[in-house]
């Protein structure tokens, strides 16, 4: 059962594994990446928003936090393989982003997950097989929130963003070219409802 999506508050520690967020009632130690903590070290007395991961285990119920929800999601699929498990599934989302890891299932390019620490060939070979068909789509769609936030930072709102983008997933097939779909989505924007 999942109660929390995400957590806002003051980041107040740093450590390797952990970070402790502050929401001015309660303070939670929310465990990360390495990564993770590398990139939060200049947000260290400011506000932050982790979108987490609860991990109940039998005498311990664990928050995993991240920057996004694809990442979120990608760790909560991952871990649920058997073999995985949540160290191995952090570990690849620390070093892979949504879309590298991906591409990588893509590409079947067993080499990178192997380079990950704590993957051997039978994890990996595991994951690919496992995890076609329990990824969520939306992990992958980094060019859709490019599009979004794009859009929402030209003053557009969140539900004409999300009609729009409808129009947009019918008349392109691919997102590569951002530049033409970016040229679409303002016309279809600027168009009386």
């Amino acid at each position: 059962m999942v109660f929390l999506n995400h957590i806002y508050g003051k980041l107040l520690r740093i450590a390797e594994d952990f970070v402790v967020v502050d929401t001015g009632t309660f303070g939670f130690k929310i465990y990360t990446g390495k990564n993770l903590a590398l990139k939060l070290n200049e947000k260290l007395g400011n506000n932050v928003l982790l979108y987490v991961a609860e991990v109940i285990e039998k005498d311990n119920v664990r928050l995993f936090g991240f920057l996004s929800e694809e990442e979120r999601d990608l760790f909560e699929s991952l871990k649920n393989i058997t073999g995985v498990g949540v160290k191995i599934a952090l570990r690849i989302v620390s070093t892979l982003s949504p879309k590298e890891f991906y591409e990588v299932l893509e590409k079947e390019d067993l080499n990178t997950l192997l380079n990950i620490p704590g993957i051997g060939k039978k994890i990996a070979q595991k994951i690919f097989l496992e995890i076609k068909g329990v990824i969520p789509k939306r992990v992958y769609n980094d060019e859709e929130n490019v599009i979004k936030n794009a859009l929402l930072n030209l003053g557009y709102d969140k539900k004409d963003i999300e009609l729009v983008m409808r129009d947009i997933r019918k008349e392109f097939k691919n997102l590569d070219n951002l530049e033409e779909i970016i040229k679409f989505a303002l016309k279809k924007l600027s168009q009386e409802p």
